[in-house]
Parts: structure tokens; C-alpha cells; sequence
């Protein structure tokens, strides 16, 4: 049987200093293991601060350039610099083109001394708008005669003369005028002839001076941006075809349409809104780019063509409102409203759209006379048969191949890639029908309070 174990608590007594000495110095040890973990982790946190304070003004020191009041004062010095850049890059810019676009000489002494020391949409005299509208009305034929237009003239006296109300429409059609002649000879006691190289059926420019009355002033400013515009898109067809004695050789060869403005920037903004890429109409692979829509047109807002019913009360601040609306377009093109605010202080975009059968082999020199013109034109999208599904040399898109057949019942048969068939008949073999988008700016005279003005800098 076991024996009974007994609780001597004398013993405990006896021995109780040599078990409590070893427990508390275990229990010591634990504590200050456990102490100084918490510390060093605590010096290690505060010492990686102090350190990162400590190169954080060191660097500080070692920038010659923070932010201390010399630094400040440089900031202003260097900003006012590049304003006072901007107002010179903008001063020329502006010089340049006032002294590209300049009022006819033909139009009077007395009427140019007037209107050059006017700023745009000041008021001009009764006596100045009569002497312009009169004088317009001989200048637009020039024009034309300018870009070479194929037109039908008759020998009165001995000299010819352009036929008035010409309603010539096509080579083809006036061939057709001329085979039905008794004889292939004028029955008249006038001769007729063909003459020029272009053909343009329906000269857009024409439209600047339909005035039933005589215009206000705000019409003849906004007339004489027109012309200034259509002066440098005649440049650019008179430039490409520089050596050019018939429609075969030409470079240009019709003129469907030289829309600026209003009627550009609806162009525009249906041309951009949805692109189509691809190598034909039925192209299984083409794809699609969709950019806003164009604004809807309000309806009290007419194109604005020059035309105004007679007796219409109309302010000249309700006509400059309708000769602006839609007028421009913003940076991403959508034309603006009469009432929106301009984008840019420094100058308006004004559309442009081209219409042309051209020859396909010297597209590359009618876009360089584009950039070369007076009023330099900012291409931003060509396309060659248009309506096929097909577009090239968009700026978002690379060049394809193009074929097909051409919208519009004006634009000329069906146009094949080698040329056989369609508007070669009367063009020759490289002619194609193309169509030029792009916006040239024109520029505001100079704002010191549009410029970009330095900031205060903050400490």
C-alpha cells in the first residue's frame, strides 16, 4: 500500500528562498526582453523619422532653387518672360496675316484709308458700305477668273466677254451646247466660245454678295473675312494648276463645291462624327470611329449666305449674330453657337470643305499649296471616293487603298482604280473625286488681357 505522501510545510519554509530567487529572475528577464523589444522598435521608428527629416532639409539646403523669396521673384521673372514671348509669337502671327489679307487696292483710296484704321465690327460709312457693294459685284468675277473657271463668253464688239447669267454646268454638257449648233457655227451675229480650264458650276463665293439692299457694315466685314478665305483656297487651285492649258492636264479639274464657314462646319461635324475605314464598300473588315454629334441647327439661325429678304428690319447685332452662328468651330470642331463663347482668345477656326476631281497622282502637291496658302489651312481629314466606305489621310487613320463609286449624282460616273471607266472619259485616267476637311485660323488682334498673366506663387 502506498505510503501517504505529507505536506511538511517546515520544508517549504526551509527551501522556499532557493525556489523563489530562480522564479523572479525569470520572471525579470521575460519583463525586460519584453521591454526593450518595445523600445528599440519605438527607436528604431523615431530615428527613421529624424533621419528622413535630416535629408529632407538637406536637400532643401542643397536645391539652389526651392521656394525662398529669390526663387519666388525668378518664378515671376521667368513667367512674365514667357508672356511676354507669347504676346510676340502672337503679334507676329497677326502681322503676318494682316499683311497677307489686305483690302483690294482696286476698292478706292478713300475707302481703304477708312476701313484700315477700323477694328472688325466697327461702324463704317453709309458712303464706304454703297462704294463696296459696287465694287464687290465686279471683284467676284475676277475671282473666278482667277481659279480659271471654264465659262461661256461671247464676242460683243470684237472682244469677249463672259456670258451673263451663265448656267454653264459641265465640259461635257457645253460640248453637247456646241455640237447643236447649225454647222457647229453660232446662228447669232455673237460668237460664242468655251473658255478656262476649271470647272465650278455653282461658285459658292458668289453667294458673299446676294444683297437685296444695300448691307450693313457688320456685312461687309464679315464679306471681306469670305474673301480673304475663298482668296486663299483660289490660291491653292490656281497653285496646283500652274502650267496647265486644259482639263486633262490639270490637277484640278472641277470644283464640286468650296463650302467655308457654316455650311463647312456642318460638313465637318457629319464628315467627323462617324469615320468609316476601309478598302471598299463592302469591306467585311472596316471599323468604326464615333465622335459627338454635330449640334442640332436652330432654326432662327439661317446659313447666313449674304442674302436678306427686302424690308427685313434686321439689327446689325441680330445680323452679326446670324453671320456667327456656326460660323467656327472649337477644338474638337463642333461649331459653335452665335451665343457660345469663343475658345480661343487669340483667334477663330473657321472650316473649310473642298469638293474637287482632281488628278489622283498630285493630291500630295494640292495639300502642300494648302499649307502654303495665305491663310495656311490645318488639314484634318482627306478623302478620295468619297462614299465608297473608304478614307485616307485622316490624321486617326493610316492611308488605304480606295475604290468604288462616288456620292452625289455630280461627282461623275463610277471611278475604278486603273481609271477605266467614269469621269477618264472626261477628265483622263487619274481623275478622282476627293474631298479636303480641315480649319484655318484666323486671328484676333492682340488682348494684353487675354495673354496668360504670372500668378502669385504660394510659399
Amino acid at each position: 500500500m502506498a505510503k501517504k505522501v505529507e505536506f511538511n510545510l517546515d520544508l517549504v519554509k526551509k527551501w522556499s528562498f532557493w525556489v523563489l530567487v530562480p522564479l523572479v529572475l525569470l520572471l525579470a528577464f521575460i519583463f525586460n526582453f519584453l521591454a526593450v523589444g518595445t523600445l528599440g522598435k519605438k527607436f528604431t521608428e523615431r530615428k527613421n523619422a529624424l533621419e528622413a527629416t535630416k535629408s529632407s532639409v538637406e536637400k532643401i539646403h542643397q536645391d539652389s532653387i526651392h521656394p525662398n523669396n529669390n526663387t519666388i521673384d525668378d518664378v515671376k521673372v521667368l513667367t512674365e518672360d514667357l508672356r511676354t514671348r507669347f504676346v510676340a509669337a502672337w503679334t507676329t502671327l497677326v502681322t503676318v496675316q494682316q499683311s497677307r489679307n489686305i483690302w483690294p487696292e482696286n476698292a478706292g483710296r478713300t475707302f481703304i484709308d477708312e476701313v484700315s484704321t477700323l477694328k472688325f465690327g466697327n461702324s463704317i460709312s453709309l458712303a464706304s458700305v454703297e462704294h463696296y457693294f459696287n465694287f464687290m459685284r465686279g471683284y467676284i468675277p475676277k475671282l473666278e477668273a482667277d481659279v480659271n473657271r471654264r465659262r461661256i463668253q461671247v464676242n460683243v464688239g470684237g472682244e469677249w466677254k463672259d456670258k451673263e447669267n451663265d448656267s454653264f454646268n459641265s465640259f461635257e454638257s457645253a460640248r453637247m451646247r456646241t455640237a447643236n449648233r447649225s454647222g457647229g457655227i453660232a446662228v447669232s451675229s455673237n460668237l460664242e466660245r468655251e473658255t478656262g480650264i476649271v470647272e465650278w458650276a455653282n461658285p459658292e463665293i458668289r453667294n458673299i454678295i446676294m444683297w437685296v439692299e444695300s448691307p450693313k457694315p457688320i456685312e461687309v466685314w464679315y464679306a471681306q473675312e469670305d474673301i480673304w478665305v475663298y482668296e486663299a483656297l483660289i490660291w491653292v487651285i490656281k497653285m496646283s494648276n500652274t502650267g496647265a492649258s486644259s482639263p486633262h492636264s490639270a490637277v484640278v479639274k472641277r470644283i464640286e463645291s468650296m463650302l467655308i464657314g457654316q455650311q463647312a462646319a456642318r460638313e465637318l461635324a457629319s464628315q467627323l462624327s462617324v469615320q468609316t475605314i476601309g478598302t471598299g464598300a463592302g469591306d467585311a473588315g472596316m471599323s468604326s470611329r464615333s465622335l459627338p454629334p454635330p449640334p442640332s441647327s436652330s432654326p432662327s439661325m439661317p446659313l447666313g449666305s449674304g442674302l436678306r429678304e427686302t424690308g427685313a428690319a434686321m439689327s446689325e447685332e441680330d445680323i452679326s449674330k446670324m453671320k456667327r452662328h456656326e460660323r467656327y468651330v472649337d477644338a474638337n470642331n463642333v461649331p459653335l453657337a452665335a451665343d457660345a463663347p469663343p475658345p480661343f482668345g487669340e483667334f477663330n477656326r473657321m472650316p473649310i470643305c473642298l469638293k474637287l476631281v482632281v488628278d489622283r497622282q498630285r493630291i500630295p502637291d494640292i495639300l502642300v499649296n494648302c499649307a502654303n496658302c495665305a491663310m495656311p489651312i490645318d488639314v484634318l481629314s482627306v478623302r478620295i471616293n468619297p462614299g465608297s466606305g473608304s478614307l485616307a489621310g485622316s490624321r486617326d487613320t493610316p492611308n488605304r487603298p480606295v475604290g468604288g463609286a462616288p456620292s452625289g449624282s455630280n461627282m461623275g460616273k463610277q471611278v475604278t482604280m486603273d481609271g477605266t471607266s467614269g469621269l477618264d472619259s472626261i477628265y483622263g485616267p487619274n481623275a478622282v473625286p476627293i474631298e479636303i476637311y480641315g480649319c484655318i485660323n484666323i486671328f484676333n488682334p492682340v488682348d494684353q488681357n487675354v495673354a496668360p498673366k504670372p500668378n502669385q506663387p504660394t510659399e
